[in-house]
């Protein structure tokens, strides 16, 4: 533990007021996912906010330096972290109980840079079948401005209590 303090003391005497703010709230948003907020770490460290009903899916972060890369504008990595989890998390809501949704399929195409303080991803159904699922994703900011564009294909598997990587090793 005394190893992390000291950590954790060097970062916040070195850090920058924005190194400050982003710490903060990563921080923040760590301590929501002890609490039973947040399902992963990584919706913890990007805030995701999740809105679903019967036909679609929402899925929002906030548009900070976290996400950006090195030219300051939302890393496309990230982008694409937001689409398959607006487009996932609908897939996983049309399974039977004891099923999941994976990804098996993601081509996203993406059209210009988002700069509102937030990015929203919406999932629609395409195409629902006995084993796959085809969604479409799209990343509008509130002023109407299309981000990107991506469609996914989602492979209904039965869940297991290890992951699939556990079970190799």
């Amino acid at each position: 533990m005394s190893l992390l303090n000291d950590q954790f003391a060097r970062i916040v005497k070195n850090s920058s007021s924005e190194d400050l703010e982003m710490l903060g709230d990563y921080l923040t948003n760590f301590e929501k996912k002890q609490q039973g907020d947040f399902a992963t770490y990584l919706s913890a460290a990007l805030n995701m906010k999740r809105i679903t009903d019967e036909h679609s899916s929402v899925v929002s972060i906030p548009n900070t330096a976290f996400i950006h890369n090195n030219v300051n504008i939302p890393h496309g990595g990230i982008l694409a972290v937001l689409l398959d989890t607006a487009m996932g998390t609908l897939a996983n809501s049309k399974c039977q109980p004891g099923f999941s949704a994976v990804t098996t399929n993601l081509a996203i195409h993406y059209l210009t840079v988002a700069d509102e303080d937030s990015i929203s991803a919406k999932a629609r159904i395409i195409r629902s079948g006995r084993h796959a699922l085809v969604i479409e994703g799209n990343i509008f900011q509130q002023d109407g401005k299309h981000i990107a564009t991506a469609t996914g294909t989602f492979f209904i598997v039965p869940k297991n209590s290890k992951p699939a990587i556990a079970q190799k090793q």
